[in-house]
């Protein structure tokens, strides 16, 4: 059983990961991602004097210095399973290894090796998962380990080639690396190690089928929310807020007017997809109460993200508004996660009940 302990040091990281996700949307809301032209280092050091009182730095080399923090907590979660289920000290050391050697190769440009590295290191991870029948948690915080790497390369890449894909990809796999820290703080709690669903067969599926749609109709919206908001940083291709540039339905050319559209119209389907399956979510969960604040919460948050999502457009991109609506994007994201982890969990789930 996990400690209590770790479920408090897995919810502060995640706390930790609000603060981060919330620093990067700021950077590209200011469109300073590319104020430092070098990594690793910052202009050639490791922190520049002066740098926090310059704003474009302070967000640039902020951002990496929270993203620094959170790899140590989550390297931090790595060791406390490492050392309580005890696996060789070689395999330790030579995942932190690896890890140092694959963010070398990417500063040296070595790219294609890179990729290579990385592919055999979750090729290793899904084979000694399945072989040696890890714990849940030893899996987790191992793939967490990963992904945070890959996390941090992606984001040295975005410097070094000043892409776009690469900083859309970037801002994706943070908001589902956050998901993947929400999975490991409820797998170290009581209600994942204690709490039981009593769902008929025909309801678990009913309930697996729609949390798992909802979570990729859910991530569908962030990738077109991270294509919007790289592509277009300093205005939005237009301010009406029914229509698109005076249109229902705008050509796919220029692709930057139907990207906007896309993702006001999916936003608005995926509002009414998460009322939907939150108001049934809540009768799913009534052996399981203290997951039912998640389905409530997920009742109510639509409403919000709509309402940010037109304030976005009303007033030209503001600060503290297009923050919000990021984080706010990161909780319906989360929440759908946790939903999913819920019915897709054996140790949750039991099929034994009459039909409802």
């Amino acid at each position: 059983m996990p400690s209590r302990a770790f479920h408090r040091y897995s919810l502060f990281t995640l706390a930790v990961g609000v603060v981060l996700i919330w620093w990067g949307a700021a950077v590209t809301t200011e469109d300073v991602g590319l104020a430092v032209p070098d990594w690793p280092l910052c202009y050639g050091k490791i922190n520049p004097e002066g740098w926090y009182k310059v704003p474009a730095l302070l967000l640039e080399h902020g951002h990496r210095w929270i993203a620094t923090t959170i790899g140590f907590l989550v390297l931090g979660m790595y060791y406390w399973q490492f050392a309580k289920f005890r696996p060789g000290l070689v395999e330790g050391v030579g995942i932190v290894l690896c890890a140092a050697g694959f963010l070398a190769l990417i500063f040296m440009g070595a790219i294609k090796t890179a990729v290579f590295i990385a592919v055999l290191g979750f090729a290793w991870l899904v084979l000694k998962w399945y072989s040696q029948r890890w714990p849940l948690l030893r899996g987790l915080t191992t793939l967490a380990l990963m992904l945070v790497v890959l996390q941090a390369a992606l984001g040295g890449l975005r410097v070094l080639k000043m892409s776009d894909p690469l900083g859309i990809t970037h801002g994706t796999l943070g908001q589902v690396f956050y998901c993947l820290l929400v999975f490991i703080a409820f797998a170290s709690s009581r209600t994942w190690t204690e709490g039981r669903l009593i769902l008929s067969p025909k309801a678990a599926s009913q309930a697996r089928f729609w949390t798992l749609t909802l979570f990729l109709c859910v991530f569908g919206q962030l990738i077109l929310g991270a294509s919007l908001r790289h592509t277009q940083r300093t205005h939005l291709a237009a301010s009406d807020i029914l229509t698109t540039k005076g249109q229902w339905l705008p050509p796919t050319s220029p692709p930057d007017v139907f990207l906007l559209f896309a993702h006001k119209y999916w936003g608005f389907f995926v509002a009414l997809l998460i009322i939907f399956v939150a108001v049934r979510a809540r009768v799913w969960l009534i052996t399981l109460p203290r997951m039912r604040l998640a389905a409530t919460l997920l009742m109510f948050l639509p409403t919000v993200q709509v309402a940010l999502g037109i304030f976005v457009i009303l007033t030209g991109k503001s600060f503290w508004v297009t923050n919000f609506h990021v984080l706010n994007g990161l909780a319906l994201l989360a929440l759908s996660s946790l939903l999913v982890a819920t019915f897709w969990g054996d140790r949750l789930t039991r099929g034994d009940e009459a039909e409802e």
